[in-house]
């Protein structure tokens, strides 16, 4: 059963300081969009482990972009109605421009957080909907919008027995680099393995660290630069008794 609530559990989850996300201004060049696309796709979880990821929205300002028959009209807003076939035990934060739930305004960029323990294995497929408030003719419209073609991979979080080869680490990077708010550390491992991402400055001070249960093949992990200065920074992978070490530069 879908969550016909989910708009008053977003509501009320939007005053949680400890859960707002930072919309990447990566995006604000874009016309209009939903991040990530449906080619890069939400990253993977696992059951039993805590899983984190940012949905990125650009509203356009001319409707039309939308829906043709609306072109030449202005946006004044859009409304996130839901997004229906999460993992179980995965929720969405609305980070709302305004004092509605989960509403966001034309030409800014703004985010919901993925997040929570999923306790499901499978693919599930995501449906995001939204509802644009078009001004026609001295009126406000609604007008909806439905993107498709996204899905979340849980995983389970056990490993065969029978299986005694070590893990290995490989296929490391951070897309994009350079970055201006937000990048993904791309890891590939040959199975499941704890993870430890760290982030330091060129002085070795550590500025960020994150520790995930990794599936096998390809881990995201997002890093968000925050406060962070322009410039270089090192970040490190370590996994399955490997450490990489990579560099990665915000430039703002």
């Amino acid at each position: 059963m879908m969550r016909t609530l989910l708009l008053a559990t977003l509501a009320a989850a939007s005053i949680n300081a400890f859960s707002q996300c930072i919309p990447n201004q990566l995006y604000a060049d874009s016309v209009y969009g939903v991040w990530p696309d449906t080619t890069e796709n939400f990253i993977g979880g696992m059951v039993g482990a805590p899983y984190s990821d940012t949905l990125n929205v650009l509203v356009p300002t001319d409707a039309g972009l939308i829906n043709p028959l609306f072109s030449g009209f202005d946006i004044d807003s859009v409304a996130l109605v839901q997004l229906t076939g999460l993992p179980p035990g995965i929720t969405v934060t609305c980070n709302s421009q305004t004092t509605a739930a989960c509403t966001y305004l034309a030409s800014q960029v703004g985010c919901g957080l993925l997040e929570g323990v999923p306790t499901q294995t499978g693919t599930f497929d995501i449906t995001i909907e939204v509802t644009a408030y078009a001004r026609i003719f001295g009126t406000t419209q609604a007008v909806p919008q439905t993107f498709v073609g996204y899905s979340i991979t849980i995983a389970d979080n056990t490993v065969a027995v029978e299986n005694n080869d070590p893990a290995k680490l490989g296929r490391v990077q951070n897309v994009p680099n350079p970055f201006a708010d937000r990048t993904m550390i791309e890891f590939g491992l040959s199975k499941a393995s704890t993870a430890k991402i760290q982030v330091f400055n060129l002085v070795g001070e550590k500025l960020w660290s994150r520790t995930v249960q990794a599936k096998a093949g390809i881990n995201r992990v997002p890093f968000e630069v925050n406060e962070l200065e322009n410039g270089i920074y090192i970040y490190h992978v370590e996994a399955a008794g490997t450490t990489y070490t990579g560099r990665m530069m915000v430039n703002r």
